[in-house]
């Protein structure tokens, strides 16, 4: 918690428990429950006690199962014991079962409906539990409930988690009325930091405007908390007002000056300004910081992959790859490693090093056998390559039980049958890849779909549907950022029909001038 001290739930549970002594009673020290007939002796009150002293030695010990044990035979014959009741919902919390925990503070709560601690707690444990709704309610009651001086410090963060939840669940001005309460009661001291965590809700909910107003109010309260004019920046991009983001962006990094991320930001602005000369400033400083925080070991996968990124874009595809495959020698996470994989086998295609491409493609299945964008990318690889068809229609019928209406995965699809088509002599497969190729572009017009659709309609001889469909491949190509190889390939391909159709138109008339020719001779 930014602000005030955030107490766990075992110290409220504690806290409530209280710390209690032990008078001279039959209790067993050997870390064994109470047997029955070592207590049958007692009368009840007498045996619920000596329960309760061998479940407060266990729970000393932080022997929860014993301690629980204990503790239900003392509150078997003793219901009404507050005592008993708190220190189960501790045993349970520290168990890990906190439904069960939830259920004997909502017994305490009925016992004692109210005691500031007994629902501060029980709030807290429905929000660890991730029942909001619950949460709220309890942290209602407890807001309602009598306190001391003593409590303040609870009553603040009873305050500050309700705010939280109010906010997360959309009720921002209920969040807000929270905040104000702490304002007014004097629990806390500093403002800025509680109206910064406002500006960050609204921020996170994507009222801009709202957030500006509280990430000023943070600033005009203390101007030393350089993040107001972070998010300050970002604010002001998003509305567009460009000059008060670049101020605000200035002001962060003379505080920050090796902040890759404000740098970066600030590119982003000068690009959007038109700018371009502080662009490429800007860039260039959030590369050199990047390159500088990566030689010297970070561990932060996000700065690998922004470097690579302006890597890629300056088209250096090769230190784009030694950047993501420095990435192997730092600890990551299975999902990471699957992306790192990934990205390296969309650079050695780009570098055209297909053997590496499935390589590292392979390598990602390893690690992630569902993930539908490297099944795709691979059985496309395998169709281009004109081998293991089979095995490529099954990664790309793999890929397309996740997003059967892409596009893109349908295109692979055809062209896998078109291959196999070619290979096996087999026009059936040619119809297939035709119609997988028709929905193929239903949802997704891309020039390389209709390219496809050209080379199938060639195959089966309709010229004329050939023609069609570079027509449109053409035209794509030709608003496309660099169509020039992809268009002189179209622009061969529609040549090849128009001389291939005059031929066809020559025979046709030859043949009929023959015709004409015999029809004019004697019999």
């Amino acid at each position: 918690m930014a602000f005030i001290q955030s107490f766990p739930i075992y110290f409220m549970l504690f806290f409530l428990s209280g710390f209690l002594g032990c008078r001279n009673t039959t209790v067993q020290h050997d870390n064994q429950p109470v047997s029955d007939s070592a207590v049958q002796f007692l009368d009840v009150k007498e045996k619920a006690y000596s329960c309760f002293c061998a479940g407060y030695f266990f729970m000393l010990e932080s022997d929860w199962e014993n301690a629980v044990i204990n503790f239900e035979k003392a509150l078997h014959c003793d219901p009404s014991s507050e005592r008993i009741i708190q220190h189960i919902a501790t045993c349970y919390f520290q168990l890990g079962k906190n439904e069960k925990a939830i259920d004997y503070m909502k017994k305490l709560a009925d016992m004692k409906p109210d005691e500031f601690s007994v629902r501060y707690t029980l709030a807290t444990l429905y929000e660890t539990a991730g029942r909001a709704r619950e949460a709220i309610e309890e942290y209602e009651y407890a807001r309602r409930c009598k306190t001391t001086t003593l409590d303040d410090i609870f009553m603040a963060d009873v305050l500050y988690r309700l705010a939280n939840l109010y906010m997360n669940e959309g009720m921002m001005e209920k969040g807000v009325d929270c905040y104000q309460s702490m304002f007014d009661r004097k629990l806390v001291s500093e403002p800025v930091k509680i109206y910064y965590e406002i500006g960050k809700k609204y921020f996170e909910k994507n009222d801009i405007k709202k957030a500006v107003e509280y990430f000023l109010k943070a600033k005009y309260a203390d101007p030393k908390v350089s993040f107001t004019s972070f998010y300050l920046t970002l604010c002001y991009d998003i509305l567009k007002d460009y000059d008060n983001a670049i101020k605000e962006a200035h002001v962060f990094l003379q505080k920050e000056p090796g902040n890759w991320a404000m740098h970066l930001a600030l590119s982003e602005i000068y690009e959007k300004t038109g700018n371009e000369s502080e662009h490429q400033e800007e860039t260039r400083k959030t590369q050199e910081i990047l390159k500088k925080n990566i030689d010297a070991g970070v561990r932060n996968p996000q700065e690998y992959f922004l470097l690579c990124q302006i890597y890629r874009k300056q088209r250096n595809i090769n230190d784009a790859i030694s950047v993501i495959e420095s990435m192997k020698l730092i600890p990551l996470d299975n999902e990471t490693m699957r992306d790192v994989h990934f990205l390296l086998a969309n650079l050695y295609y780009d570098d055209q090093r297909f053997d590496r491409v499935e390589e590292e493609l392979r390598m990602t299945l390893k690690l992630d056998p569902d993930f539908h964008e490297a099944n795709n990318f691979l059985g496309y690889l395998l169709v281009e390559n004109n081998k293991n068809l089979d095995e490529a229609i099954e990664l790309i019928n793999k890929a397309l039980k996740v997003q059967p209406k892409n596009g893109a995965y349908l295109d692979s699809l055809g062209w896998a049958y078109y291959k196999k088509a070619q290979r096996e002599g087999r026009d059936d497969y040619f119809v297939t890849a035709l119609r997988i190729l028709s929905e193929a572009v239903h949802f997704m017009e891309e020039p390389d779909i209709y390219d496809h659709i050209g080379e199938v309609y060639y195959s089966l001889g309709d010229w004329n549907k050939a023609a069609q469909a570079w027509e449109k491949a053409y035209a794509f190509y030709s608003r496309a950022l660099n169509p020039d190889t992809k268009r002189v390939d179209i622009k061969t391909k529609l040549e090849k029909i128009k001389k291939l159709q005059s031929v066809e138109e020559k025979n046709i008339m030859l043949i009929e001038k023959c015709r004409d020719v015999e029809k004019s001779i004697p019999p």
